[in-house]
């Protein structure tokens, strides 16, 4: 079943350079969670349930190069760990959250260098 877990925002389009509408709908369905689950289960375990809350209030935004996906990552300083969530397009033009997993503080700091990931907060 797939449920709406929020929306593409003006700022993140603005940001990213995207050709996507505002207010389109960013879904995620059983086979992403199934996806999740196995792929990065820890991360999921620990983060899974802040998915929109991730989706909803970013610290950085960022345009994969190579997936074409737009990805949301959140900073929990508690943890001191960032957590990505990417969202890609399918071929019907939906949004889907795809996947879910930590990233290290180096690899932010890359994406920033090479401008694939943007302040959002």
């Amino acid at each position: 079943m797939n449920k709406t877990i929020g929306k593409l925002d003006k700022k993140i389009i603005k940001l990213l350079g995207l050709a996507y509408k505002e207010g389109q709908p960013i879904i995620l369905g059983d086979a992403n969670i199934a996806h999740m689950q196995r792929q990065h289960s820890e991360d999921f375990a620990k983060y899974g349930k802040d998915i929109k809350n991730i989706i909803a209030n970013p610290t950085y935004v960022a345009k994969n190069p190579n997936q074409d996906s737009i990805e949301y990552i959140k900073e929990y300083k508690i943890d001191n760990e960032f957590v990505l969530v990417a969202v890609r397009i399918s071929s019907k033009g939906n949004l889907f959250a795809r996947t879910l997993f930590t990233m290290t503080q180096k690899k932010i700091n890359t994406y920033l260098k090479n401008g694939y990931a943007k302040k959002y907060q």
